[in-house]
């Protein structure tokens, strides 16, 4: 690859704008596509949390032992759309190689080796963009309904956190009561992530990401990607007109799957939708709150409060399923001990990996184009440090991580 090089990105999400302003940062010239405004898809509406603690992969063992139970609970944060299912065989036979032993502890350690990587990346990126504004540090709560739960966490999940070097900190009920006073008594205790952070804004983060990479030259097409031809020059055709670049950043999230087909690509990656809906109290929580074995999240928000939880693997289009939103509201009120009144709601999908690891680096086939996708719950959180791995292989630079786990060559 040349410094200084022209390079198209595909996908105005967290990821796709963080790279950007990775490459920018790194002296190339940058075109960001994508058929909405930037931040407004996947990046909108999640949870708002960069998941420091996020180290383990959904691919073990216990999880493929724990689906048939999940699958036939109502209450539970899993479930999966009926004609969704041939989408998925391609993606079990993987995920079920991935929760073998040596597998899953090998996704411990590339998960772990990103986190602790990703916020220097962050800082860089808030710095440049005057972001940290909307950025919360007060650590997150991950609290529990019953002594069996978290005692089955402690020696399990927290556990394993605490072994691969998250700082965890356990909490009798009364002591999250005082940090969160406005809970109601849902919970018999839990964990303080004192390192977790979180942003009251995840829209307005990527519209200041946005900001930045026009004002310094970064040149944003609002068009569908009809075509990807690749070569020496990758030929793009959008829906306007035809364009040519050095090298491409795949950064679309579900929708790179497709495009990678118009190439004779398969990838098995997964449409796995995430709810939210907002609630009119800001000010009831001074940091993001889980109840941890519901997966359900309370987030305090610059307008609302954001409650954001479920696993749905559906077709990206499918209608909002109004029993999973009910599920939110219901869980959302048990947390806070009174009736609520949502705002508005919404839904996304997710790309979501085999083996909960993205995809970051080169087409065999197609060296000048990178993919950088596949982050499932983790897109905000490692949206950073993505593209700044993105940024160096584009310009020869030595790696900070060792890729070879995130290969694209894992699923080809």
């Amino acid at each position: 690859m040349l410094q200084h090089s022209n390079i198209a990105i595909i996908g105005a999400g967290i990821v796709g704008l963080s790279t950007a302003l990775w490459l920018q940062r790194f002296g190339h010239t940058v075109t960001i596509i994508d058929r909405g405004p930037p931040g407004m898809g996947t990046s909108f509406g999640n949870a708002g949390v960069f998941a420091d603690y996020a180290c383990l992969p959904f691919s073990k063992m216990q999880t493929l032992y724990q689906l048939p139970n999940m699958l036939l609970d109502k209450d539970s944060p899993l479930c999966i759309q009926g004609s969704y299912l041939p989408k998925l065989f391609p993606y079990s036979i993987e995920f079920a190689k991935a929760c073998r032993p040596k597998q899953y502890l090998k996704g411990c350690q590339t998960l772990s080796e990103l986190l602790k990587a990703a916020p220097d990346a962050d800082t860089v990126l808030f710095n440049a963009t005057s972001a940290e504004k909307l950025i919360n540090r007060e650590g997150s709560l991950a609290l529990f309904d019953s002594k069996n739960s978290l005692e089955k966490a402690s020696n399990g999940q927290l556990q394993e956190r605490i072994n691969n070097k998250v700082d965890v900190q356990f909490l009798s009920a009364n002591e999250a009561q005082e940090l969160e006073p406005n809970l109601a008594p849902f919970h018999i205790g839990g964990v303080l992530y004192p390192n977790t952070y979180n942003t009251t804004n995840p829209s307005k983060l990527c519209q200041l990401y946005a900001e930045h990479f026009q004002k310094n030259g970064g040149i944003f097409i609002r068009s569908d990607v009809k075509k990807i031809i690749p070569g020496k020059e990758i030929k793009i055709t959008t829906a306007d007109t035809n364009h040519e670049f050095s090298s491409l950043v795949l950064a679309a999230g579900t929708a790179s799957a497709n495009l990678l087909h118009t190439l004779g690509i398969s990838i098995p990656l997964v449409s796995e939708r995430g709810y939210h809906l907002e609630i009119n109290n800001k000010s009831a929580l001074t940091r993001p709150v889980s109840w941890a074995n519901k997966s359900v999240f309370l987030t305090p928000m610059e307008q609302h409060t954001r409650v954001a939880g479920i696993a749905e693997f559906a077709h990206s289009n499918a209608p909002q399923n109004e029993q999973k939103l009910k599920n939110l509201l219901g869980f959302a009120e048990r947390m806070l001990g009174h009736e609520l009144e949502p705002q508005t709601t919404w839904v996304g999908s997710r790309p979501s990996t085999p083996d909960s690891l993205p995809l970051i680096g080169p087409l065999v086939s197609h060296p000048n184009i990178i993919l950088a996708f596949g982050h499932g719950h983790l897109g905000l959180t490692l949206g950073s440090i993505t593209g700044k791995l993105v940024a160096q292989l584009l310009s020869e630079r030595p790696s900070s991580l060792d890729l070879t786990a995130l290969s694209p060559s894992r699923f080809l």
